[in-house]
């Protein structure tokens, strides 16, 4: 690492200590002021999402094709991330958006998300946002997701938990689900990052500059980032498709380029075909 390199995960590593290992945690489990609020404001936003039978969870993988987004602007979609990277070339945009990774959060600017209404995140991170309109989930460990989702029978809510899947991507397809989705299609999963299979879960890599994006753009080469540990990754793929098969919710992977072989395959046009005459703006039912 160069000496920027050091001081970001200095100060990186400041930051998460007191805030991600103490803060969050302790806040979203016994400050009740702030779980009444989000509990009031989770129960709103199911209020105003319900009603869709087909959702879109959106990958940031290099085979996402913003005219596929346009093509199925028509149902509500999930993202996550830099996808505002986008907007400049687009009228589409996500019904809902969120953030997972604590090093992406401690690099991006508080105008990162002026972009969105809110930034649905899980509440250990909570502090590690700049973003000014937070809501946060409860944040779950994989084996304890599976307990509750998928050996046991307990509600599928955010303040009961989402797992995390070693991927953005999985609490998205269960906050889906959250939404009453019956169909959950999801795109750009390429499930491909060079060389970061080989890393350990939970270390860090300077990127290699491979276009593992959508955008070339979207990471620097030489940038600190968190690996994708893509045995981690499938069990949580797995996880969710099983909590997914138990509650009778189809998911379908209709990514242009795809190495995941968990769900369900289609294509953006079998998606494209089911979904017309269904509108983003009111809830429908096929």
């Amino acid at each position: 690492m160069n000496l920027e390199q050091m001081r970001l995960m200095a100060g990186f590593y400041l930051k998460a200590l007191p805030m991600m290992k103490i803060l969050g945690p302790v806040n979203g489990r016994i400050n009740p002021v702030y779980n009444r609020d989000r509990e009031q404001r989770w129960a709103e936003l199911r209020a105003a999402v319900a009603g869709y039978d087909n959702w879109l969870v959106v990958g940031n993988g290099p085979s996402l094709r913003l005219e596929d987004l346009e093509a199925l602007g028509n149902i509500p979609a999930i993202a996550s991330n830099k996808i505002n990277l986008l907007f400049p070339r687009t009228s589409w945009r996500p019904r809902l958006y969120t953030i997972g990774d604590s090093l992406l959060m401690h690099k991006l600017p508080a105008e990162h998300y002026e972009d969105f209404d809110q930034v649905l995140l899980p509440d250990a991170f909570h502090f590690m946002c700049r973003g000014s309109r937070k809501l946060t989930w409860r944040y779950l460990l994989d084996p304890e997701g599976e307990r509750k989702y998928v050996s046991g029978n307990e509600d599928l809510d955010p303040m009961n938990g989402f797992f995390t899947g070693y991927t953005i991507t999985v609490p998205n397809i269960e906050l889906a689900i959250w939404a009453g989705a019956k169909r959950v299609y999801v795109i750009g999963i390429d499930h491909s990052y060079r060389g970061e299979n080989l890393v350990a879960t939970g270390k860090r890599s300077t990127h290699s500059g491979a276009a593992d994006h959508f955008d070339p753009n979207y990471r620097k080469p030489g940038e600190v980032v968190n690996t994708a540990p893509i045995d981690g990754m499938e069990r949580g793929y797995q996880y969710v498709r099983d909590l997914a098969d138990k509650r009778g919710v189809q998911i379908i992977n209709i990514s242009r380029k795809s190495a995941l072989t968990t769900f369900e395959r289609g294509t953006v046009e079998e998606a494209v075909s089911a979904t017309m005459g269904h509108s983003a703006s009111e809830p429908v039912s096929p």
